[in-house]
């Protein structure tokens, strides 16, 4: 069995009419484990790691974006009210990582906020780390996308993910 260590970077977007006053963010998730066996491969992500990395601006993360209460309470509403990690406090992933030039065809089921829906997406290496970049649509797992003023703004309902696994086990 081989053992691997993730990191995930959710992209989230805005729209609505007051969007221009919203901000599209990166949030992350680390570390977690990755597992496989022959083709056969499974991760947990602790759904409590996750935290606002920042804003993002015409595709550049700005760390500055946000003060220390607008991240916390951005954090809050993700696990409590989008994710409702009380209930649900890790996404699972169980498929296959079929090999393919110097990376991995992986598919399988996603386990996300009580439901489970396939996923499929390719990961690039060098044999060490690897790195894949996917969309997903949260309402496929029954998430709403997060409103607020009445839904003058919104969440898109689909996220960006950027998934990057490393050998060895998390430290």
């Amino acid at each position: 069995m081989r053992r691997a260590t993730g990191i995930l970077h959710v992209f989230t977007f805005k729209e609505g009419l007051l969007s221009a006053v919203a901000h599209d963010l990166r949030l992350r998730l680390d570390p977690f484990s990755i597992e496989m066996d022959g083709e056969s491969v499974r991760a947990r992500i602790p759904l409590g790691s996750l935290r606002v990395d920042g804003v993002v601006r015409d595709g550049v993360v700005q760390p500055g974006g946000l003060d220390g209460r607008q991240r916390a309470d951005i954090e809050r509403a993700a696990l409590r009210d989008v994710l409702h990690a009380d209930r649900h406090p890790a996404a699972e992933f169980d498929g296959t990582a079929i090999p393919r030039g110097a990376g991995f065809d992986v598919r399988g089921a996603l386990a996300l906020a009580g439901r489970s829906a396939p996923i499929t997406f390719t990961m690039e290496g060098d044999g060490k780390s690897y790195r894949g970049r996917f969309a997903l649509r949260p309402t496929a797992w029954g998430i709403q996308p997060y409103r607020a003023l009445l839904g003058a703004i919104r969440l898109q309902d689909q996220v960006q993910i950027e998934l990057t696994a490393t050998e060895g086990p998390p430290p």
